[in-house]
């Protein structure tokens, strides 16, 4: 049996190699095809409705008048965005890569109830910025909830810290939410093993984060379920950053291992979905007004 994921001290940089997450994050952020990217928006999981409104309650309570405003770093695909946009919130979507772009501005167009027929553009609610999370060129102050979904660990911490700093209006939150594959099931831990999928949830964990700057986290887990064929699966482990940036050889070798894991192992019936367990951890904390005591 795999040994289950050790537990991480708060506060420690998932990937603390600067190179190394400059390679993975260029996986998505540089090299990103238009079918990768619609492949990503297909396979990889949606947040749970509940998870999402908690993050809107919170940005209730600190929103100024009329709808809250997001803005959605490394907002991907807009899979977090299209369901705050389907909640009424304005969001300022943060995304570096142009097909990853692309396919967020088609989508949103293809869910939002407000377009009218043969409309193309994206609602008014959603401005997507072609940036990186460091540096959003968004205004000072301009939003209520600044939030990273699956997104957090590719940012440099220090320099992603000033920046939401500047752009949350005072008081206002700032979210980190992800969705791991539940590796306390033991088939779904050795499933994450063999799919080299490094985003799995270490207990203890929280983003680093400077507590003169922002309150202690506030965080919550939702476990649940998604029903997935075994091919899909296939093709969730062809998204992960581990995958895109791996040579042929080891992509031929993990395809190799997933073939035997899924059919022979698991005895999986080809197109029959599984409950795939899951697990979304969303942390909270509020900016803290400059000068105010740290507790």
């Amino acid at each position: 049996m795999p040994s289950r994921p050790k537990p991480r001290p708060a506060q420690q940089a998932l990937i603390s190699d600067p190179e190394r997450r400059r390679r993975l994050g260029a996986s998505f952020a540089d090299d990103t095809s238009l079918e990768e990217a619609r492949r990503y928006d297909a396979v990889r999981p949606r947040y749970p409705d509940e998870v999402v409104d908690q993050l809107l309650r919170v940005a209730g309570s600190c929103a100024s008048v009329g709808p809250p405003v997001v803005a959605d770093l490394g907002a991907g695909t807009g899979i977090l965005a299209r369901a705050l946009l389907a909640r009424g919130a304005s969001v300022h979507a943060v995304e570096p890569s142009a097909a990853m772009t692309e396919v967020m501005c088609a989508r949103s167009v293809e869910q939002n109830p407000e377009q009218s027929p043969g409309q193309t553009r994206p609602p008014h609610r959603l401005q997507v910025h072609r940036t990186t999370a460091e540096a959003t060129g968004l205004e000072q102050a301009s939003c209520d909830v600044v939030v990273a979904a699956q997104a957090w660990h590719w940012f440099d911490d220090a320099l992603v810290q000033d920046e939401v700093r500047r752009i949350l209006r005072p008081q206002g939150v700032l979210g980190v939410v992800a969705n791991y594959l539940d590796t306390s099931v033991p088939w779904v831990h050795r499933l994450t093993r063999i799919m080299r999928a490094g985003d799995v949830y270490r207990p203890g964990w929280t983003p680093p984060v400077d507590p003169a700057r922002f309150t202690a986290w506030d965080t919550t887990q939702t476990r649940w379920e998604r029903k997935m064929t075994p091919e899909q699966i296939r093709e969730l482990s062809t998204t992960l950053s581990s995958w895109l940036s791996a040579e042929e050889p080891a992509r031929a070798r993990r395809r190799a291992n997933l073939d035997w894991y899924l059919d022979e192992h698991l005895e999986l019936t080809p197109g029959e979905p599984v409950a795939l367990p899951y697990l979304t951890v969303l942390h909270t904390s509020v900016s803290r007004v400059p000068g105010a005591p740290v507790s």
